[in-house]
């Protein structure tokens, strides 16, 4: 036990220094320590900061008197035991006495003080003092001792349970660890050792990742990094290399260690090896994932036998191109998607044939969407017609689906509604007929491959049956121009061959009548009206020649150097008379030479033919005939001023037996454009048509110039000559 201290504090508490001197001389002592105050808050303030053996404490005090002084010391719990000896000048007061026992004094003291009695007084609560100091250290050493052997005992508890736990960890077939509040690994079991095959320093703090596989460790350390900063428990699962190299999947859980005040102060968790069943559980869900994968493939493909069974069951229905078409997008709106279109191609361009909303209330949007005439662009449905290639846009804006549409007025798409589109070509043959658009509304509603399939066969499908029904309306146009050129054809032969019978009958007669004596100028006459006959009989026939020979592949040239304008020159002349019957008046403009390798009788038959046309159509109007030399061409124009051909015929006029005007009105056998197309591409040149109703017409051939003269500018070149005007000759 240690010994008592070796001074003892005091305080004194008087605002006359004169009387803290007399105190401090009456209490000398060695083993006193006196402090002294002059006022009440200078003695609280001394209180505050240091313990004292006894308070000899003045009752009047210039700012708190003693007794307040002393109410407060006996207030706080650190000083409320410390013994106060009140010291008074006044002799007759006694409540002031009893107020002072009241708030705590122990003895009250009159002055002038007698020192003898202040020196027993204090000596007595001095010893007081130290003994009650005394029995405190004594208490403390004993509370240390039995710490001490709370501590002992406590350790020895915590070592045996360690080792208990060290042997559970060891026996159990888990990984067991144990962790630091930031989650470093401060322990690990044998099961880790000898799983790992790394030594407990290689793995210590944040080591064990080298254990765990590249590609789960980035998301494993995510998770557990979470877990240590929000104190919950942990599970994951990750990969785990063996001392053999091989990884094996494994399950993480670990929990937090909290004190008594619930705050975490480590981590325990342990690695459960799952491998076997992880495989066992990925071999049943992929399993389970192909019969479910078996039985939708299964069901889809019945659903889509169904539906191209009754697809080709409505295609078939008819053979009326827009009867298929109707079926078509009826069917695809009813059973693929929302709504949709049909484009067919058509003369360089495509129009919009049909189209169908699911909702019968939505349908009149048809009546906005068709017929449309449509240009083949880049983009959208051009592309899909252009290329052969599906486009397909699983997710899209109505803005897309008008632009892939070419529709001109954005807004009504936006009103019917787009959120993925689909667009396949009808394509049979080898060529694409057509495309059908397909588009959903809803947002949650996609294409996916099986629709994509579908579509794809009930498109072929019903290009199969377009193209039926367009080769059947092909067969039966055919079958009626051919059944009208029979018609114009034996009209047009009977009519010289008619003239000529009527002209030999009335000769025989004449003759007979004049018993063998008809002037020869009669007869020669009528024999010249005959020979005419016999011509125009010849160049008809030779017309349904020159077809039969170009259908057949037949249509020899004889190529040599021929002059364009000597050529326009004898056509010109032989058709005098022609000309003159018509009434026309025929400007001629020509250079001095137009040389190149042609057949001469052939591009003799070219300018007949379309000379011939200008007579015909433009009978009594002026016709222009122009040759000129521009690059590598030989051009020439015949225009006239004559009825006009109406726009939708000049890209038939030079299709064989086609014809813009009423064969009733004109005749004709409906083949002379066609046979000079077919001339001019034999010669690599081409011919052009500019017309409207009424405006008349002009037609432009351009014939290729061998090299030296296309690129000469001597006599080759374009220079105007004289001009001839005037009716025929």
């Amino acid at each position: 036990m240690s010994s008592a201290p070796a001074t003892t504090s005091i305080l004194l508490v008087d605002d006359q220094p004169e009387n803290l001197t007399a105190l401090k001389a009456i209490l000398a002592d060695e083993s006193y320590r006196l402090v002294t105050a002059a006022s009440g808050k200078d003695a609280l303030l001394r209180i505050l900061s240091e313990d004292f053996a006894v308070l000899l404490l003045d009752v009047r005090l210039p700012d708190i008197d003693g007794f307040e002084v002393a109410s407060l010391v006996k207030q706080r719990e650190r000083s409320r035991h410390t013994p106060i000896i009140f010291l008074t000048a006044a002799s007759d007061d006694l409540s002031a006495i009893y107020r002072a026992y009241a708030v705590g004094g122990v003895d009250y003291l009159l002055k002038p003080l007698e020192p003898e009695v202040v020196q027993a007084k204090v000596a007595v609560f001095v010893e007081l003092h130290r003994r009650g100091e005394q029995i405190k250290e004594q208490a403390e050493l004993l509370r240390m001792a039995e710490q001490r052997r709370r501590d002992a005992e406590v350790e020895e508890l915590r070592r045996a349970a360690q080792a208990r736990y060290q042997n559970l960890a060891d026996a159990i077939p888990q990984c067991v660890f144990t962790a630091k509040l930031d989650g470093a690994v401060d322990y690990v079991s044998s099961r880790w050792l000898e799983y790992t095959g790394l030594a407990f320093e290689a793995l210590r703090g944040w080591g064990w990742q080298a254990a765990v596989h590249p590609n789960d460790l980035n998301q494993f350390l995510g998770k557990w990094r979470r877990c240590l900063e929000s104190g919950e428990s942990f599970q994951g699962e990750c990969r785990l290399r063996s001392v053999h190299g091989a990884y094996r999947w494994h399950l993480c859980q670990a929990v937090p260690e909290r004190d008594v005040w619930k705050r975490v102060v480590g981590w325990l968790g342990s690695f459960t090896d799952i491998d076997d069943g992880k495989r066992h559980e990925q071999e049943r869900v992929h399993l389970l994932t192909r019969e479910r994968a078996a039985r939708a493939e299964a069901e889809a493909a019945v659903r889509r036998s169904e539906l191209l069974a009754e697809a080709s069951s409505s295609f078939s229905a008819s053979l009326d191109e827009d009867s298929v078409a109707r079926a078509l997008v009826r069917l695809v709106a009813e059973r693929i998607c929302t709504w949709c279109v049909l484009d067919l191609r058509r003369d360089g361009g495509a129009r919009r044939l049909a189209a169908a909303h699911r909702d019968r209330e939505a349908a009149p949007f048809a009546e906005r969407l068709v017929p449309r005439e449509l240009a083949l662009t880049g983009d959208g449905i051009g592309a899909v017609m252009t290329t052969g290639r599906s486009d397909l846009r699983v997710e899209c804006a109505p803005r897309d689906v008008a632009q892939a549409l070419d529709v001109d007025d954005p807004g009504m798409i936006h009103e019917i509604g787009a959120s993925s589109y689909l667009c396949v070509p009808l394509v049979t043959r080898g060529s694409v007929l057509g495309a059908l658009s397909m588009v959903w509304v809803e947002p949650g509603e996609r294409f996916d491959p099986p629709d994509f399939a579908v579509a794809l066969d009930i498109a072929q499908r019903a290009a199969l049956c377009l193209e039926n029904a367009r080769l059947l309306r092909m067969t039966r146009e055919a079958v009626q121009v051919r059944e009208d050129f029979v018609s114009v054809a034996s009209h047009e032969l009977r009519t010289p061959l008619s003239a000529l019978v009527l002209q030999v009958q009335g000769l025989a007669r004449a003759v007979g009548r004049a018993d063998g004596a008809l002037p020869a100028k009669q007869v020669l006459a009528t024999l010249s009206q005959a020979e005419g006959q016999i011509d125009r009989l010849t160049r008809l026939i030779d017309t349904l020649l020159d077809v039969t020979r170009i259908n057949s592949g037949q249509l020899e040239l004889s190529l040599e150097d021929v002059d364009l304008c000597d050529v326009a020159r004898e056509v010109v002349a032989r058709l005098d008379a022609e000309i003159a019957r018509a009434g026309c008046s025929l400007q001629l403009e020509l250079p001095e030479r137009a040389v190149g390798r042609w057949d001469r009788l052939r591009i003799d038959q070219v300018i007949t033919n379309l000379l011939t046309n200008a007579l015909k159509y433009g009978r009594g109007k002026p016709i222009q005939l122009r040759v000129s030399v521009d690059g590598k061409s030989a051009v020439l124009q015949v225009m006239d001023q004559g009825i006009g051909i109406a726009q939708e015929y000049i890209g038939r006029i030079f299709g064989r037996f086609e014809r813009a005007a009423p064969t009733s009105a004109y005749g004709g056998l409906g083949v002379g454009l066609y046979i000079v197309d077919q001339i001019l591409r034999a010669h690599g040149g081409t011919i052009q048509v500019e017309s409207a109703p009424g405006m008349g017409a002009r037609f432009q051939v351009a014939l290729p110039l061998p090299p030296r003269a296309a690129g000469s500018s001597g006599p080759l070149g374009e220079r105007p000559g004289s001009s001839l005007t005037g009716p025929a000759g």
